[in-house]
């Protein structure tokens, strides 16, 4: 069995911002090459040929949010919320990219994430929990903990 795993981390989201593509689209021409080689062309590769598989994790992480007269529970809402809105817009931008890629295969595609055979796609919400800056003293530091990260298994039996 022929096993590859990766993690990709895509960070930048500004405040209140959610839209997986619009972040892609701002980043480097090698950075975008690496999200649509080892995420989306391996999870509609394992959906077109039958000797593949593959299990993409979206996590969506936030920073704190520092909103002046939230409780502790209400930041903590606030934060899983933003990272929840994260993960689930990454998750439609891959299962788009997969409907693309069979398309241009001349492959009826899915409707549905529930109508892939041979990837699964799972989301996670860290919230503020696993902060890339502790201690952000910029907008760019917080920019950094605002992301998504892709954990990617592809398996050839």
């Amino acid at each position: 069995m022929v096993k590859f795993e990766v993690e990709i981390p895509v960070s930048g989201y500004h405040a209140g911002r959610y839209d997986f593509e619009e972040l892609l689209s701002s980043l480097s021409q090698g950075a975008q090459d690496i999200v649509n080689r080892e995420i989306a062309d391996r999870a509609a590769n394992a959906e077109e040929f039958a000797d593949q598989f593959c299990v993409v994790t979206v996590v969506g992480h936030s920073d704190r949010d520092d909103t002046a007269g939230l409780t502790s529970e209400q930041r903590r809402e606030s934060e899983r919320q933003a990272s929840r809105n994260r993960a689930d817009n990454a998750v439609q931008w891959l299962f788009h990219q997969i409907v693309l890629r069979l398309q241009a295969s001349g492959i009826t595609p899915p409707t549905n994430l529930a109508e892939l055979r041979r990837t699964s796609i799972f989301t996670a919400v860290a919230g503020a929990a696993d902060l890339e800056v502790k201690t952000p003293a910029s907008e760019e530091d917080r920019r950094e903990n605002r992301r998504v990260v892709f954990l990617v298994a592809h398996f050839k039996p």
